[in-house]
């Protein structure tokens, strides 16, 4: 047991030392905004609307509640620090390693196998992705109840006692290699039986709702039931049909107990195969929804079966010799011969193993977990235009590595030396590990250095330049971005993100023709492009094209009702510019598309700081309309309302109502509300509470050494006294502000 503790230890504090520069890295420009970064339900943490919003329909392509349960839980308590966000992966790809030890450990006694493919899967360098890439949660998440899921079910196993056996460290054709029981004593009592039965049905429940949480963090886990299937076949060896042999304590006798028959274990999967079944179907309908996954059309079925087999040795390939690794691999059609190549070695590996079931099963294990465990995302199902994702190695590998480590073993009890050869080789292979690990690791501190190793790592790589260029505008270096937009469209003239990024490029320049030209081109060739649809809204309502710019808004809007960027872009736009004539009709449809009262109140603020009271009011009706009782907002279009330059706008009954609730809300307290409310009744003809009121508010900015509200007040005392309102021409005062109207107001 202490060698066990020992070799914990050494797996995490390794994986620890080897990934710990990621507590330095930042979030990326792919996935990570939708996950993370631009996801305001995430950034808001654990709450009650979030965790409706996580296990309801579908977002970013997919339906993984506990994956954005992970994200609001590190948002709250991190925020948008990213190294703490990369850290928590880290725990999570350290806690599995240890998992993969003690699970596979359990099934087998071996104690060096299970270590060595504990520390590949741990250090390989094509799992940088996984850990190194915050909107990968769902891959760290998912492994780390899909090894618990395997240690409880073992642990099942383990409870019922003589229908299972291990597998000692001897090599296959040895006898004493299927000799050893779990549990090698029978039960003592019917009475111990059942208590027996209860905690093996303990460890199969605990098993059950592992997968299930898994598949909440990622569904690719669904084919993990024929995964427990091979287990039952190697290690635990649930499948053979001669009986086995067990000594009762009480009597002496021998028992014998006939082992599980296949209809019994598939029958055992059945809860397990139901789950898969669920969470299959809300996969699918989350990337149809999102129009995740290519049609027929985008990508035939003969490219997508030629391109299946060929993918297969393209990760066997890059498992043995990763070079090149990337984010990203765009999509090559794989050439007829190619494909029937590498399905015929497919088969010829596949009959290997089998031809080996007899001494060597874990070969043939390994080899179906690794093509098992692929299976869903080969490609037969399309989603993405990728061709290979590192990242999808992540669980599959596994079973490389226990072909590797059981047949390193076997070699390894020929003789003292092949025993330190194999040692020897071990040791290299690991260090090499690390080495390529760390390298590959270096490349994901950041978008810019992630992309650019993209584009050095493969060719035409539309996507790589794209989100360098996204990365570059960001640091201001636009003709550089723009660049490599155009390289991704020269590419792929089809990719809609690069059009719509040189299209919000020219508009920052001032270019609005070229840039209405290029986003219309977007929204005519992708209706459903909400980004394409928000910066064409923007432009046209900087060209003056207010109607069509609110209706693109519109549209942005409705494609993505969950996005604020949409919003909170139309009010940054309606803030920056001056109100036009041509607003006016369309006024009512813009203030509608701003979803909260501070938006509509700001938009407000600005109109009238820039002398447009008309649309001030307009603004200022909408937000209240949303916080009826904000003493900020009733207190802004009360002050318009009662002081107005244009007549036709004032209205005192109305303004001494809104003035009254500001006051009554505030507890009279606040010198500026009820200024305003002395101005209000004096536009109402309500001189002498006008003069009170005034007074009461000399007072209260005496009172609380508001020097300047006392001058502005008193000036006014004196208009009120001599039964006038506000006067049109107006006083040195700033315009009213929806968020400081003391600040704002005051001269």
């Amino acid at each position: 047991m202490r060698r066990e503790v020992i070799i914990c230890f050494g797996l995490a504090a390794i994986t620890l030392a080897l990934f710990w520069p990621v507590s330095r890295y930042d979030f990326i420009n792919l996935d990570d905004p939708d996950y993370v970064t631009q996801n305001p339900v995430v950034q808001d943490g654990l709450t009650g609307p979030g965790l409706h919003w996580a296990f309801g329909p579908s977002h970013a392509n997919n339906w993984h509640p506990l994956t954005w349960l992970s994200h609001m839980l590190d948002c709250q308590l991190f925020g948008l620090k990213a190294g703490a966000h990369h850290l928590v992966s880290l725990c999570f790809q350290i806690a599995s390693t240890v998992l993969v030890f003690l699970a596979l450990h359990q099934m087998t006694r071996a104690v060096w196998r299970s270590a060595l493919v504990a520390a590949l899967f741990a250090w390989h360098p094509l799992h940088v992705e996984s850990v190194a890439w915050v909107a990968e949660r769902k891959d760290v998440l998912s492994a780390f109840f899909f090894m618990l899921t395997l240690w409880a079910y073992s642990g099942y196993v383990r409870a019922q006692g003589p229908k299972s056996k291990v597998q000692s460290q001897q090599p296959a054709s040895s006898v004493a290699h299927n000799a050893a029981l779990y549990a090698p004593h029978a039960p003592r009592s019917n009475l111990h039986a059942r208590r027996f039965t209860l905690h093996a049905s303990r460890f199969y429940v605990l098993s059950l709702l592992c997968f299930a949480l898994g598949l909440m963090s990622k569904p690719m886990l669904v084919t993990l039931p024929f995964v427990l299937l091979l287990l039952d076949y190697w290690p635990l060896r649930r499948m053979q049909k001669e009986e086995c042999r067990m000594q009762n304590t009480q009597g002496g006798e021998t028992l014998h107990a006939p082992r599980s028959t296949l209809y019994a274990l598939l029958a055992e999967k059945l809860p397990f195969l139901a789950l898969a079944l669920a969470v299959s179907l809300l996969t699918v309908r989350a990337q149809h929804a999102g129009g995740a996954i290519a049609s027929l059309e985008q990508l035939p079925g003969g490219s997508r079966l030629a391109n299946a087999p060929a993918a297969y040795w393209a990760y066997l390939g890059k498992t043995f010799w990763p070079a090149n690794l990337c984010v990203f691999y765009p999509y090559v059609p794989v050439s007829a011969w190619k494909a029937v190549v590498s399905a015929v070695l497919l088969l010829g590996v596949t009959g290997l193993c089998l031809e080996q079931t007899r001494r060597r099963p874990y070969l043939l294990v390994g080899w179906c977990w690794f093509c098992l465990m692929l299976l869903p995302v080969i490609g037969l199902v399309q989603v993405g235009w990728q061709a290979l994702a590192d990242r999808y190695t992540y669980l599959p590998l596994i079973g490389v590595f226990v072909m590797l480590a059981w047949a390193a073993g076997e070699l390894a009890l020929r003789s003292r030396a092949w025993r330190f050869g194999v040692a020897l080789c071990a040791v290299l292979l690991l260090g090499t590990c690390l080495a390529a690990t760390r390298i590959q690791l270096s490349y994901w501190q950041n978008s810019i250095a992630l992309f650019s190793h993209a584009l050095q790592a493969s060719k035409g790589n539309w996507l790589a330049h794209n989100n360098l260029g996204t990365a570059l505008a960001e640091q201001g270096k636009l003709d550089e971005a723009a660049e490599h937009f155009r390289a991704a469209l020269q590419i792929n003239s089809a990719y809609e993100d690069a059009r719509n990024n040189l299209g919000r490029f020219l508009a920052v320049r001032g270019k609005w023709y070229e840039a209405e030209a290029v986003l219309e081109e977007v929204v005519r060739r992708s209706p459903h492009h909400a980004l394409a649809h928000r910066n064409l809204g923007h432009v046209l309502l900087c060209e003056g094209k207010t109607a069509n710019g609110i209706a693109q808004y519109a549209l942005a809007r409705q494609l993505r009702p969950d996005d604020p960027a949409t919003p909170e872009d139309l009010a940054a736009t309606l803030t920056r510019q001056a109100p036009s004539p041509a607003l006016l009709p369309h006024l009512r449809a813009a203030l509608d598309l701003l979803p909260t009262a501070q938006m509509r109140a700001q938009v407000a603020a600005s109109w009238a700081a820039q002398g447009k009271p008309l649309y001030a009011v307009q603004a200022y009706r909408a937000a209240l309309a949303l916080q009826p009782d904000s003493p900020e907002i009733l207190n802004n279009l009360a002050w318009l309302l009662a002081t107005s330059a244009e007549p036709d706008l004032r209205d005192g009954a109305e303004a001494v109502r809104l003035a009254e609730r500001a006051c009554d809300l505030t507890g009279s307290r606040r010198t500026l509300m009820v200024g305003t409310l002395a101005a209000a009744y004096a536009e109402a003809g309500r001189f002498p509470e006008a003069v009170a009121t005034a007074q009461k508010a000399c007072a209260l900015a005496a009172e609380s050494g508001e020097q300047s509200l006392v001058a502005t007040n008193q000036q006014l005392l004196q208009f009120y006294r001599q039964g006038r309102p506000y006067p049109e021409q107006g006083l040195p005062a700033p315009a009213a502000s929806a968020r400081s109207p003391e600040a704002e107001r005051n001269p």
